[in-house]
């Protein structure tokens, strides 16, 4: 049996690492990925820090036993191999499926009205981060105006197709920093940003065949929910699809032909808009219903279910209580909303 030993990383995650194999090609083994150049230890981008155990390094030479209560030592993880259980610390680290954050500076393609308030707004990334930025469908990006004002923006489109970026923003006249993000995009030609971010997201390729899964979305959460199903249909899914769109009233609705036609072309798509205030929407003749209980009203259980839902904290809470009365488990619904709301 291959004689095998942990690597503990930043306190947080542990590894298993062969013996004889390299502290940076275990991590990358197990789906970490960390900044590395030469793989010989000579630009030192791939350095780390010994806390505790014993390493021996091919480059520069060195053979390393630190114990508890050590001062810790620098070395550097492609050409170290454990020679015992270490515990290492290494900046920059990313987990499995974990992405790069970083700052670009986009071209503003096109703002376009969508409804009275929406406006979907298209950023071109630049030459030279359109290959080196990745996203995962579902997740976020912030906008940084020039005084360093910063708001989230889901991203509205799938990983899978062009290098322009798509948002959806409400404009809010009593919001001043909503004013002045849009007064920004509309009247300049380039905009920063800083992506990805969100661990709300959905990879087409770790779904199970039997899963059923649940898109439930408020007002303008519609983008995050299109980037989703839009990343599901460029890869095939065959899985049931359920897209719940609610709004206060029929007019919030914008780009609704968008997922009815999706529904048209896919048999398992499944859409449900629903207006929780159809006295205020005369011509609605569509279902009627706050969200969460037209999401609960549809389903006799949540087995085998993945719920992602992008809206108010209010209304993501109000889903969670409603379909965990049906079974569901914490670990099957995600939301943003869990990381900046959590419930206390």
């Amino acid at each position: 049996m291959t004689k095998s030993y942990q690597i503990t990383v930043n306190d947080q995650y542990v590894v298993e690492a062969e013996a004889g194999v390299s502290i940076f090609d275990s991590l990358r083994n197990a789906g970490y990925s960390m900044r590395f150049s030469c793989r010989n230890g000579v630009c030192e981008i791939c350095k780390a820090t010994l806390i505790v155990g014993s390493i021996r390094q091919r480059y520069p030479e060195l053979e390393l036993q630190l114990s508890e209560g050590d001062k810790p030592a620098q070395i550097f993880a492609c050409t170290a191999v454990p020679r015992s259980d270490i515990r290492v610390n290494i900046d920059g680290l990313l987990r499995p499926g974990e992405l790069r954050v970083k700052k670009l500076v986009c071209d503003i393609a096109a703002v376009e009205p969508l409804s009275h308030d929406v406006y979907r707004v298209r950023l071109h990334l630049p030459v030279t981060g359109r290959h080196a930025v990745e996203f995962h469908a579902g997740q976020y990006l912030e906008i940084i105006l020039p005084d360093q004002r910063r708001a989230a923006f889901s991203i509205g489109s799938a990983p899978d197709f062009s290098s322009d970026i798509e948002l959806h923003i409400r404009r809010m006249p009593e919001g001043e920093l909503s004013v002045a993000i849009m007064e920004h995009l509309q009247n300049n030609p380039s905009v920063e940003i800083e992506l990805p971010k969100g661990e709300c997201y959905l990879e087409a390729a770790s779904l199970k065949p039997d899963t059923t899964i649940i898109l439930a979305a408020a007002s303008t959460g519609f983008a995050q929910i299109k980037a989703i199903a839009e990343h599901l249909l460029a890869n095939q899914v065959k899985n049931p699809i359920h897209i719940y769109w609610g709004a206060r009233v029929e007019a919030d609705f914008y780009l609704e032909k968008l997922p009815l036609q999706w529904a048209h072309e896919h048999t398992n798509v499944h859409v449900h808009l629903v207006v929780s205030e159809p006295g205020n929407s005369p011509g609605w003749g569509g279902r009627t219903a706050l969200l969460p209980a037209a999401v609960v009203a549809d389903f006799d259980n949540f087995d085998n279910a993945e719920i992602f839902t992008s809206g108010s904290p209010a209304m993501v809470y109000a889903l969670v209580d409603a379909c965990e009365a049906k079974g569901l488990q914490e670990d099957q619904i995600h939301s943003d909303v869990f990381a900046y709301a959590p419930r206390k």
